[in-house]
């Protein structure tokens, strides 16, 4: 029993990685049913697979920020170099079915170069200091966030949108959904950041919080979430949003807010808080099924 325990701790950031993928083809499955497409599980499977190459390929590019903040999940796939070629595997495996099913779109290619940028330095960027020189999108204060967040937000519903080809009906909607989960992911990604502080630090890597601090980080995220329920409530009021839909997107909006709160005051350890943050992806899809049950 403790050599099981032993070696399911060890490949913890294996199953991170497929948690992340498989909550990814659950977003993408639900708003696929929300939306009232014909269901096909393709484009969800190689939105899955886009998931697990990009987060595998970042595994292996974040050594210094690692080194610092998680030193076994570094020392677990650098040793392990095969997960390199499975992640290529899966990004060109799903570019190909879909290049040869013709459904192919610009969404898939902005997904996959996107995930590239974030991971390695292949943006030319210039400085005072170092002159011409390439970054990464990670490097890109504020920018990684945001990235992250509208990916996020919009491929969970485009991706199987566009590869059915039909019609949105309820588009002002479908957009008010994926800005609720862009919001949860950019509450997610920033806390993260937060608690990478020392990390980035060494890495060098100016973050929003390595550059305005912990502080004005945190009231920035109590900020948008409390912008946003306005909005939401706003809308509501006038009869723009229904109630079913208000009572989801406050939701989103407070998840975030309670496991911050929890962890600030010593309540949730970092293995739970990085579980419970990527939860949110969870909470959203089994939200959006509901939606789509209730009239």
């Amino acid at each position: 029993m403790t050599s099981l325990i032993a070696k399911m701790t060890e490949l913890k950031p294996v199953f991170t990685l497929v948690y992340l993928s498989l909550m990814g083809f659950l977003c993408a499955t639900a708003a696929q049913v929300y939306m009232g497409l014909e269901f096909n599980p393709a484009p969800t499977l190689c939105f899955m697979g886009v998931i697990f190459g990009i987060y595998t390929f970042n595994r292996f590019t974040d050594v210094q920020e690692d080194f610092t903040t998680d030193i076994g999940r570094l020392l677990f796939f650098q040793g392990k170099k095969g997960y390199l070629f499975i992640a290529l595997a899966c990004l060109v495996g799903s570019t190909a079915f879909l290049h040869g099913a013709d459904k192919l779109n610009w969404m898939h290619v902005l997904l996959v170069a996107v995930g590239f940028v974030y991971s390695y330095r292949l943006i030319p960027w210039y400085s005072q200091k170092e002159g011409v020189h390439f970054i990464r999108i990670k490097e890109m204060t504020f920018v990684k966030n945001l990235a992250v967040s509208f990916l996020w937000g919009a491929a969970v519903f485009l991706v199987p949108a566009l590869y059915s080809g039909q019609d949105i009906d309820n588009a002002f909607t479908v957009t008010l959904l994926a800005c609720g989960l862009c919001l949860a992911t950019f509450n997610n990604t920033l806390y993260d950041d937060i608690q990478d502080m020392a990390g980035d630090r060494v890495a060098g890597i100016k973050t929003l919080p390595t550059v305005i601090g912990e502080g004005k980080s945190v009231r920035l995220l109590w900020v948008l979430d409390a912008v946003w329920l306005a909005v939401i409530s706003s809308l509501a009021l006038a009869g723009w949003l229904e109630l079913r839909h208000f009572a989801f997107l406050s939701l989103m909006a407070a998840y975030p807010i309670v496991y911050i709160v929890l962890d600030r005051a010593g309540r949730l350890p970092k293995g739970w808080l990085d579980f419970v943050g990527e939860s949110d992806l969870l909470v959203f899809s089994l939200g959006l099924a509901l939606l789509s049950r209730i009239a």
